[in-house]
């Protein structure tokens, strides 16, 4: 009898279904579109989308463990966001842009995230959500194209470089506020040329 029981016991584990195994949530940048007074994830890459005039775009960090993600906190509120912009000019279109960096909990290691910001976007009217978002912010990519950090939050989040003129003018201010004055290596030019004139003199005078 034990036999058989340990047998049936054995059977019994052998096909008994698995519990599920659940994937941590990742973090990421999630690319949301308004949709009257809601929040709809994006059914294209910001790159493929171009947003109409009035339109209302958003992007939140945060985790999940399905395909979309969690929505901006701010409500799309294009009149909020553009009330105070003027309207576009010809061949140009106003979009507004949420930014939600997100809760502490889901910020990546070392980073926090900064205050959720609001823009109105006046680019060309076939700018792209791409375009739109680099008005707006400072986005990075990842290898495969995503966006993987804004105003460097995120998980590629680094320094974005600074601009070739204002790494020039960062330097020429350093040289211009540290070091020996400019003023001193005139006058210890002007010294030299007069002694050097004074030599000249001397020899021209020993030679009569």
């Amino acid at each position: 009898m034990r036999k058989i029981a340990a047998g049936v016991l054995a059977a019994a584990l052998l096909f008994a279904p698995m519990p599920e195994a659940h994937a941590d949530p990742v973090a990421f940048w999630g690319y949301w579109q308004a949709k009257g007074n809601t929040w709809a994830f994006a059914s294209t890459g910001p790159a493929q989308a171009h947003p109409k005039d009035g339109a209302v775009e958003g992007w939140r960090f945060a985790r999940s463990s399905g395909n979309t993600g969690t929505p901006p906190r701010a409500k799309p509120d294009f009149a909020t966001i553009c009330g105070s912009t003027a309207a576009a000019p010809a061949g140009k279109k106003r979009v507004a842009v949420v930014i939600d960096y997100g809760e502490a909990a889901d910020a990546p290691k070392g980073q926090a995230p900064p205050a959720a910001k609001q823009y109105c976007a006046t680019v060309p009217q076939n700018a792209t959500g791409s375009d739109i978002l680099a008005a707006a912010g400072r986005p990075q990519t990842d290898k495969s194209g995503l966006i993987c950090a804004i105003d460097s939050f995120g998980p590629c989040g680094a320094p974005v470089a600074a601009s070739p003129s204002a790494t020039a003018r960062t330097t020429a201010e350093k040289k211009k506020d540290s070091g020996t004055p400019v003023g001193l290596y005139a006058g210890i030019g002007l010294i030299v040329l007069v002694a050097a004139g004074g030599g000249l003199v001397a020899v021209r005078r020993s030679r009569r």
